[in-house]
């Protein structure tokens, strides 16, 4: 889990070993789901909350998660980040953050 994470877009988002690091982000914990995925609470700088879905490889994201019938299009291969605030793109797969360095 610690290090850096990317999307397509070469947004980044950073962890510790003791959690969310990333400047103008701070995370709670929330819950973890009955599929192993782990919710994360963050408040952004300028206020918002949104949920960070962490999800292991081999499991998706389940279809309760999304509002309009979409499903997880992401690389199940690997372990990755969604934002609750993407979850209603066409363009999913490319708003995923991946792990791309270790700590």
């Amino acid at each position: 889990m610690a290090g850096s994470w990317e999307n397509a877009a070469a947004d980044a988002l950073t962890f510790n070993q003791t959690g969310l690091t990333t400047s103008g982000m701070t995370g709670s914990f929330l819950d973890i789901d009955q599929d192993g995925v782990l919710l994360l609470n963050v408040e952004t700088a300028d206020k918002t909350n949104l949920t960070l879905y962490i999800i292991p490889a081999g499991k998706t994201l389940s279809s309760a998660y999304f509002s309009n019938g979409q499903s997880d299009t992401t690389d199940i291969a690997k372990d990755r980040i969604l934002s609750s605030q993407d979850l209603t793109a066409e363009n999913l797969a490319e708003k995923a953050y991946y792990h791309i360095t270790a700590e």
